[in-house]
């Protein structure tokens, strides 16, 4: 029986020679050669050898291994994504760093960075990620495109891209970035993986700017720049909460209106970052080296002090960094990928994910091209998802910029926002899920009421921060994997590969909405306690609450229908009671 792989190799669209005079043709031209454009040759060539791919980069060979692209830091389904899908697991393994999870330091207490509080692992997570050497990476993925069979013209800029209606082919000019004539190919499909320059999305005023305008600036140092080291070794309860060097985590210092990165890298070198909301600090006060220093003497001053004798190895800025699109992938067989369509924001360290997502459409597309079946409403689907996924991780991270620094508020909130990735959205990455409009339509329906729950927390944490004391002492130390054992049974149950078998990541997002809810109840009734005593008295028997309704405004609890909940009540003592310990923890 012929298989669906069959078909659509069998109806691929055929280019007879001489049909485009002389112009060379490709079934597809992956214009950029960076992170998003390497990992999709790579991916297509592992499954379709009989694909015909262009790869034209302006960089040569060889790239710098470290002092080259900020996005370091993977998380989980963006390790899955390179490990498992590209086959580069070996590679990651041996050439970089395994990374020891996200970690928080919350307030800012100058006097002592022991005070501060602290969100982040005692030991390393068992789904592997990892602190990746761009450079390094990037050189592997080149050389393991071409030994795939794509061709890569290296020194090459793309000069022009003119997209061709009606299934005509696609036609791409470009030259050697050093001169020379210019060189044209037609191609089936075009991707455009170049990055910040954007070149379809501008071409086609598809530009959709974040709501809060963010900036950036980074620099690379020889050496390990080591948070342990900010705290006197005499302070043993503090060092024995990790089992390992806190250096091997994305480490963020957390300010108002700020963070900091400190990330390490392979061969003893730390990327060492500053990420902004302008509103709170103008890009003019750290947009050059000299600045970033006097920035951070005045914000992060234990930073400063132990760069000393680390020499610096590049300084780099970006303002207005983060930004979306109206549309991505289109039925004119084009699509945008990585930083070329949309770019959220570093703090979660979801660069590697979005990548993953826009690839695994863009193969959808042309399979289905091929097997003359792409219609309208898949792409407009595939766009509704992955700019919708990126919109909300948008806003969730950048509504907090305000108040990053307190400790109090943002433990609930990181916990919220790593329920709502580990329970909804990477289960259907591993599930492949996502890539099925029936089985996704399933999925949607069953987190609607999470969605709407979303928008309320969101202004709910918001409106917490402004009416609460910030101070970091609020919270001395949490584990999110062991002192939050629901936490972790949510990430246990989700992040496995589950391909085939949408009935298994229909029943885990099901349950995952289950914890969700509740974990909603118990986050609104600790910040009512914090900043409504007089009304914590009408939660005292724990009512089942309508979580479309939570707000920290009273006066419209009745009106909103706060106690008409929609679903089946449930207790919530087991959840709330992980919940509370978290702030009254002390440090072991």
């Amino acid at each position: 029986m012929a298989t669906l792989e069959d078909s659509m190799h069998q109806q691929k669209p055929s280019i007879e020679p001489g049909e485009t005079g002389e112009h060379e043709t490709f079934d597809v031209v992956i214009c950029g050669g960076g992170l998003a454009g390497l990992c999709l040759a790579r991916q297509l060539r592992l499954n379709h050898e009989d694909w015909s791919i262009l790869v034209l980069d302006r960089m040569e060979r060889p790239l710098p291994e470290a002092e080259f692209k900020v996005g370091e830091s993977t998380i989980e389904v963006g390790a899955y994504y390179l490990a498992t899908i590209l086959g580069l697991r070996d590679h990651l393994d041996n050439g970089h760093l395994e990374k020891f999870g996200l970690r928080y330091f919350y307030g800012n207490d100058r006097s002592e960075f022991g005070r501060r509080g602290e969100f982040g692992l005692r030991t390393f997570l068992p789904a592997k990620t990892f602190q990746i050497s761009r450079g390094r990476l990037e050189n592997r993925l080149r050389e393991l495109v071409v030994e795939g069979g794509a061709r890569l013209e290296e020194g090459c800029s793309v000069e022009d891209v003119q997209i061709a209606a009606a299934g005509a082919l696609h036609e791409v000019s470009y030259r050697k970035v050093d001169g020379g004539a210019e060189s044209r190919v037609k191609a089936r499909w075009v991707v455009d993986a170049m990055g910040r320059r954007r070149f379809l999305q501008k071409k086609f005023d598809l530009k959709k700017d974040n709501r809060r305008p963010l900036n950036a600036a980074w620099f690379r140092v020889e050496g390990a720049v080591e948070v342990d080291h900010f705290v006197a070794g005499g302070d043993t309860p503090w060092h024995q909460r990790v089992t390992d060097r806190r250096w091997y985590s994305t480490n963020h210092l957390m300010g108002p209106g700020y963070w900091v990165w400190l990330i390490p890298l392979a061969d003893d070198k730390t990327s060492v970052g500053i990420v902004a909301a302008d509103d709170h600090h103008p890009f003019a006060e750290y947009n050059t080296f000299e600045k970033a220093m006097s920035w951070l003497e005045r914000n992060e001053p234990e930073v400063v002090k132990f760069l000393a004798g680390h020499p610096t190895l590049d300084f780099k800025k970006l303002r207005g960094y983060s930004y979306s699109s109206w549309k991505v992938f289109s039925t004119d067989r084009w699509t945008c990928v990585g930083e070329a369509g949309l770019f959220i924001d570093p703090y979660y360290s979801v660069g590697t994910n979005m990548i993953g997502f826009s690839n695994r459409f863009t193969e959808k597309m042309i399979e289905l091209d091929f097997a003359g079946a792409l219609r309208e409403d898949f792409v407009d689907f595939a766009n509704r998802y992955y700019l919708s996924l990126n919109d909300t991780l948008a806003a969730s991270i950048q509504s907090a910029y305000s108040y990053l620094n307190n400790g109090r508020v943002m433990v609930s909130k990181t916990i919220w926002d790593f329920y709502v990735g580990w329970g909804l959205s990477d289960p259907q990455f591993y599930g492949e899920t996502f890539l099925d409009p029936k089985v996704s339509s399933v999925v949607s329906s069953l987190v609607a009421p999470v969605v709407v729950a979303q928008e309320k927390m969101l202004r709910l944490f918001e409106e917490w921060a402004k009416r609460t004391d910030g101070d970091a002492a609020a919270v001395k130390y949490v584990d999110y994997f062991d002192h939050v054992p629901t936490l972790r049974d949510i990430f246990v149950k989700n992040l496995q590969v589950s391909k085939g078998n949408p009935n298994s990541v229909i029943n885990r997002v099901r349950e995952s909405v289950d914890r969700i809810e509740e974990l909603a109840q118990v986050i609104f009734l600790l910040a009512v306690e914090d900043v409504l005593p007089d009304q914590a008295h009408l939660f005292s028997a724990r009512p089942w609450l309508n979580i479309s309704a939570l707000s920290l405004n009273s006066d419209q609890w009745e009106k909103d229908g706060l106690f008409r909940p929609l679903t089946k009540p449930r207790s919530v003592k087991p959840l709330e009671e992980e919940i509370r310990r978290l702030y009254c923890t002390a440090a072991p």
